[in-house]
């Protein structure tokens, strides 16, 4: 106790740091806060470790605080780095890719269209594939669905309820294998929806999620004005905020009609959470993720200015083993990177 008032300022810091990490406790409906403090977890570890290092090097007996604070912390560490090589498993093997294609508008752009990106969608050879913020269209050099199906895949598009869309907005599964059941868990009047697709796989069936979870609402143009900064901070605050209550409430539907799924399952998308969060404990809680698993680094999936965010995940239920786990750099058009899980289903 005597060190603890000794030295104020790591105290407060230890106890800032166990706050942040109760925060994955509390639902964000319940008392929206809690999203900023989860948000500092990762600086919060940073500092510790910083602090200790100083504190190692002066040999000053307080760096027993920040150390106490990363060992509290120890479980948001293990999910920020993964280290695991290939895996081995028994069974069939399947690959799965999952993608926010953006679009398919160019870089940095939604004002035309990347036929680079759609090439490389149709010419991916994983033998399920998951495409969030999907667009197709009749013009036959826009008709991805078609060029996907060209190369010998089998399609659940949904089309979302988005007005004055010249084009079919959404949500898309392609398959190597049979979709033998298929259908929407939830949308509403934006891109954001989960849909489910029941794949034959022969000897086997499993049962594929494709989620895009509310947006983050981070559209760093609007925090670029010379003034206004109140006006800039409640914007800031309102949408991480709104955007998290709303994550929360699509979860829960997610959650409740995998309870009811009569095959294992995987689960993919563009979740808009990072792992710091109580909707990603709420996920992690009741399925398990590919990349903790059996990925390796970091598994950052943005591909903008907030490069070190891992938004996109992969999940997967019992009766499947997880084989390896990467994202892909290859493809830099979209501001998200895809992700590739290779499975075994038992």
């Amino acid at each position: 106790m005597r060190l603890i008032l000794k030295h104020w300022f790591l105290s407060t810091l230890l106890a800032v740091s166990i706050l942040c990490y109760l925060s994955v406790l509390i639902s964000p409906t319940a008392f929206w806060p809690v999203v900023f403090l989860s948000y500092a977890i990762p600086g919060v570890l940073v500092f510790n470790v910083i602090i200790l290092i100083v504190l190692a090097f002066k040999r000053s007996r307080s760096l027993i605080i920040p150390l106490i604070a990363l060992v509290l912390g120890i479980p948001f560490i293990l999910i920020s780095f993964s280290y695991r090589g290939k895996l081995s498993a028994k069974g069939s093997e399947i690959s799965v890719l999952s993608f926010n294609a953006k679009l398919f508008r160019k870089h940095n752009s939604y004002s035309s269209f990347s036929f680079d990106m759609i090439d490389w969608v149709a010419r991916d050879t994983s033998q399920i594939k998951c495409i969030q913020e999907y667009c197709s269209s009749t013009w036959t050099r826009l008709d991805v669905t078609q060029q996907v199906k060209a190369q010998g895949y089998y399609a659940h598009t949904f089309k979302s309820k988005i007005k004055n869309s010249i084009h079919d907005l959404g949500l898309a599964t392609f398959s190597r294998y049979n979709i033998i059941n298929s259908g929407i868990i939830w949308e509403d009047s934006t891109l954001n929806a989960a849909i489910f697709s029941d794949i034959d796989l022969g000897k086997d069936t499993i049962r594929v999620y494709n989620v895009h979870l509310a947006s983050m609402g981070l559209n760093l143009s609007e925090f670029r004005w010379k003034n206004n900064y109140a006006r800039k901070i409640k914007t800031l605050i309102s949408k991480l905020k709104n955007g998290a209550a709303k994550r929360s409430s699509q979860i829960d539907i997610l959650v409740t009609h995998t309870l009811s799924s009569p095959h294992p399952y995987i689960i993919c998308g563009d979740f808009n959470e990072t792992p710091y969060s109580y909707n990603y404990f709420r996920l992690k809680s009741n399925f398990y993720n590919t990349f903790e698993k059996a990925g390796n680094g970091f598994g950052f999936s943005s591909n903008s200015v907030l490069f070190f965010l891992r938004i996109d995940h992969q999940f997967y239920s019992s009766g499947i083993t997880p084989i390896n786990y990467v994202v892909d750099r290859s493809m830099g058009i979209s501001d998200h990177f895809p992700t590739r899980g290779n499975y075994a289903i038992e």
